[in-house]
C-alpha cells in the first residue's frame, strides 16, 4: 500500500521562456517565470526569475506563443533534487484574452 500523497494546484505564471533537455536518459523542461520583487529582500533588484521543472512533453504546450506571456498552469508540488521542495508544471494554457502571434493564429 502506497502512502505517497500528491499535491496539485494551479498557478498563473508570467512565463519569460521555456527550454527542454534530453541527455543520458534524463529529459525534462525548464519553465522560467517572472516574479516582481516585494522590496523585502535587499539583495534583489528588479525582476526575480523563478525556475520550474516539468516533463519533456510540456514544452509543446508553450510552442508558437510570444514571450513574455501569462499562462494558467496546473502544477504539482513534489520532492526535488537533494530532497528540496519543487514545483513541476503539468499542464499550461495561455490566459484567455491574450493575443496570439500571427503565425499561431493561422495554424
Amino acid at each position: 500500500m502506497s502512502t505517497e500523497m500528491t499535491m496539485k494546484g494551479n498557478m498563473r505564471l508570467n512565463v519569460l521562456g521555456v527550454s527542454r533537455f534530453s541527455f543520458d536518459g534524463i529529459s525534462g523542461v525548464k519553465v522560467y517565470a517572472q516574479k516582481e520583487t516585494d522590496g523585502e529582500n535587499e539583495d534583489v533588484l528588479g525582476i526575480e526569475v523563478v525556475e520550474f521543472g516539468g516533463k519533456y512533453a510540456v514544452f509543446e504546450q508553450f510552442r508558437g506563443y510570444g514571450f513574455p506571456m501569462q499562462f494558467d498552469c496546473e502544477v504539482e508540488f513534489a520532492r526535488g533534487s537533494r530532497g528540496k521542495a519543487a514545483v513541476r508544471v503539468l499542464k499550461a494554457s495561455p490566459v484567455k484574452g491574450q493575443q496570439l502571434p500571427p503565425e499561431r493564429k493561422a495554424a
